[in-house]
This record gives C-alpha cells, sequence and structure tokens, in this order.
C-alpha cells in the first residue's frame, strides 16, 4: 500500500467517514480511479462515535424507500463480506409513556404498513417478553422487527478495506487545503502532501463540509450540532434490541433517546432533552459531556430499567455531526462542474451511506437518476445549485 498521492484520479472524495468510505468504495465498484482523502483517522470523528442503527421506523415517510433500499444492502453487505461489522438484526422499540401518544404511534405504523413494512403496536406486556428488563413506566410501544444496528467503527474499516481491495487509494491524516477551479469546473484539490488532478471531487466531510464547499465559493446550509453519548462497563447480555422513544403529540418526546447493547457487553444510551448550542470551529474542539445531558441520559435509562440503577458507568464522548435546516442530507451536484457533495447526516448517515454512495455513483457517471435522489438535491435550497 503506497504512501505517496496519485498525480490524477477520476474522483476524489474528501472526508473518511461511513459516508465517504461508502462514496468510495460504490465509485471503485463502478470502475473509476478512486482517491479517499481524510483529514484525520478514518471513522475517527461522528462515525466511530455513533451508535449506528439501521432502520425504517420513525424517521421520514418520504424516504421510506431509500432507508428499505439502504438496510437492505446492509444486511447483503454482512452476507457478503462474512459480517465484519458486527451486524446485528435487533429489531427495535420505540417506548410511550402517555395515553395521547399512542395515536401518533398508530398514525405511524398505519403509514408504514401501507407501504409494505410491518411494524406493529405493543402493549407492556408484549414489550417485556422482546425486552425482559424494560419494566418503567411504559403504557405501549411500537416495534420495528426490520431493525439492526452494527459497530460503527468496523464497518468504516470494513468498507475501507473492500473499497481497497477494488482500488481505492485511500489516505489518512491528509487534509485537503484547497480546491483547485480553471473557469466553471473543479481540476484538482491541493494537499499538504501535493496536488491532485482530477475531474470530479465528492465532499462528504461531515460538518467540516461547508468549509470544503467555501474553498469554492459555494454557501451549503451545513452547520455543526453536538451529539454525545454514554457507555456503562461490561455486562451479561441484558438488553436484547434497540429502545427509543417514540414521537409525542407535540414532537418528539423530550427530544432523543436510543438505548441499545454493543457485542462488547457495554450498554450505550443517550438522552437529548434539548440540544446543545454550538458555535463556529466547535468541530475543531473536544468538548466535555454536557453534565445535564449525563443526568437526563442516565434518569431516563434508570427509568425505563429500573434494575440498571447501580450499573457502573465506563465512559462518555462529544463528536459534531452535520445539519441542514430541514434534516435532510444534502447529495448531489454544486457547482462548480466536477463539484459534488454528500453531508449533513443529522444524526443518521450510518442507515443512508450504501444508497447515497450509489447515488453519488449514478451522478458522477452520468446514470440516471433514482426517483428518490431528488429528496437529497442540494438545489432545493436557494444559492445551492450545479
Amino acid at each position: 500500500m503506497s504512501d505517496v498521492l496519485p498525480r490524477s484520479a477520476d474522483v476524489v472524495i474528501v472526508g473518511g467517514g461511513i459516508v465517504g468510505t461508502a462514496v468510495a468504495r460504490q465509485l471503485a465498484y463502478d470502475g473509476l480511479s478512486t482517491v479517499l482523502l481524510e483529514g484525520q483517522a478514518f471513522g475517527g470523528a461522528v462515525s466511530g462515535a455513533s451508535l449506528a442503527c439501521l432502520g425504517t421506523h420513525m424517521h421520514n415517510l418520504q424516504e421510506l424507500d431509500v432507508l428499505v433500499e439502504a438496510c437492505a444492502h446492509w444486511r447483503e453487505l454482512s452476507e457478503s463480506l462474512g459480517d465484519p461489522f458486527e451486524y446485528n438484526h435487533s429489531g427495535q422499540l420505540r417506548f410511550i409513556m402517555r395515553e395521547e401518544d399512542v395515536a401518533v404511534a398508530r398514525r405511524w405504523i398505519d403509514a408504514e404498513r401501507a407501504h409494505g413494512l410491518p411494524p406493529e403496536l405493543l402493549s407492556p406486556e408484549a414489550v417485556r417478553e422482546r425486552e425482559p428488563l424494560l419494566t418503567g413506566p411504559i403504557v405501549a410501544a411500537s416495534w420495528s422487527p426490520g431493525d439492526a444496528t452494527v459497530n460503527p467503527f468496523l464497518a468504516v474499516r470494513a468498507l475501507l478495506a473492500d473499497g481497497r481491495r477494488h482500488g481505492v487509494s485511500a489516505f489518512h491524516s491528509t487534509p485537503v487545503t484547497g480546491l483547485t477551479i480553471q473557469g466553471d469546473r473543479v481540476t484538482g484539490v491541493q494537499t499538504a502532501k501535493g496536488p491532485i488532478a482530477v475531474g470530479k471531487i465528492v465532499i462528504a466531510a461531515g460538518p467540516w463540509s461547508a468549509g470544503l464547499a467555501a474553498m469554492a465559493g459555494v454557501n451549503v446550509p451545513i452547520v455543526p450540532r453536538q451529539a454525545q453519548c454514554l457507555a456503562s462497563v461490561r455486562q451479561p447480555p441484558i438488553i436484547r434490541t434497540v429502545v427509543g422513544a417514540c414521537e409525542s403529540a407535540g414532537g418528539v418526546e423530550s427530544g432523543y433517546t436510543q438505548i441499545q447493547q454493543a457485542r462488547s457487553g457495554q450498554v450505550l444510551f443517550n438522552t437529548v432533552v434539548a440540544p446543545e448550542g454550538t458555535t463556529p470551529g466547535a468541530e475543531n474542539r473536544i468538548n466535555e459531556v454536557p453534565l445535564r445531558f449525563v443526568r437526563d441520559s442516565i434518569q431516563t435509562l434508570t427509568t425505563l430499567f429500573p434494575s440498571l440503577a447501580d450499573i457502573l458507568m465506563l465512559r462518555s464522548w462529544v463528536r459534531f455531526e452535520g445539519v441542514t435546516p430541514d434534516d435532510r442530507f444534502l447529495a448531489g451536484k454544486l457547482p462548480p462542474e466536477g463539484l459534488y457533495i454528500a453531508a449533513g447526516d443529522n444524526g443518521t448517515g450510518f442507515c443512508r451511506a450504501p444508497y447515497l454512495g450509489r447515488l453519488i455513483s449514478r451522478l458522477v457517471r452520468g446514470v440516471a437518476a433514482a426517483p428518490s435522489d431528488a429528496l437529497y438535491d442540494p438545489a432545493r435550497f436557494a444559492g445551492v445549485s450545479a
């Protein structure tokens, strides 16, 4: 494996998280000479710190076709690669704490079932058959049997390794310092290790994507948002599914909750009652986990799982995800000609990454778009179009 940058390539992808590695892998599969550049470590930002739930339930009804395709591709990857990333077909429970929110869950379930998916509403007794320690004061829960999880760090590494087998040249610790533009098209990237002449560039750098696009004079509406998680010391197998919060009549109940157990035995969990404010450049700093977040997360865990009240915490972490105003990816063409973006994951990048790889490959190769590609077109925002 050479440490020397190639002098040219068909495509350069900037950003070595789950989206960047998925895009690079797909482009190489489709026959393009592909270079992947990561400024630090592959999967070292929010991708490696994700809880990596792969699911269709209670996300976005407009995106159901995308989610179904992406989840199916993750299953295929697990099977074809020999499960190098701890694929766990666990299913997902969304707990309901108030009677008035049962109707909200029913609306989601009816809409997803009309699309051919199998979610269902469970009584507290039925919930405990699936998750025996979930004995907290819930009134019901929705159940999505097709959802799954993967080990996020291993998943990035697996896609990277498979991409390399198919020709991806990947370089960590190689930040991009500039984009070369001639006339109305990109012609190369500048790095601390030298330039690369290239016909196509894909920005897939999460919260750093706006800064990279600005090198081409393009303003994209992606801002960093702080995400944080907690992990316990190893436990015997005690949590079987992914446990999350159901949407409430007034919006998402208490913000966001996710609880699951990794194959290592650690219980991973978070609850976000109110998003943490983010200042410019925050994604470049290592922040302390807010005490309010730690308190709220522990309270939610022990309310739902009272028997875990004495569990010991091992670690907590903060990373930054890129978010857009409408909580959907930007994935498509940017000006100038030859510049593309796949960023703005809003915390949902893991599930959608395989789909985004195919989307970007279609665009780069000039293949007809899929109907759902328009959901992510950057041109939906004024002033961002190719």
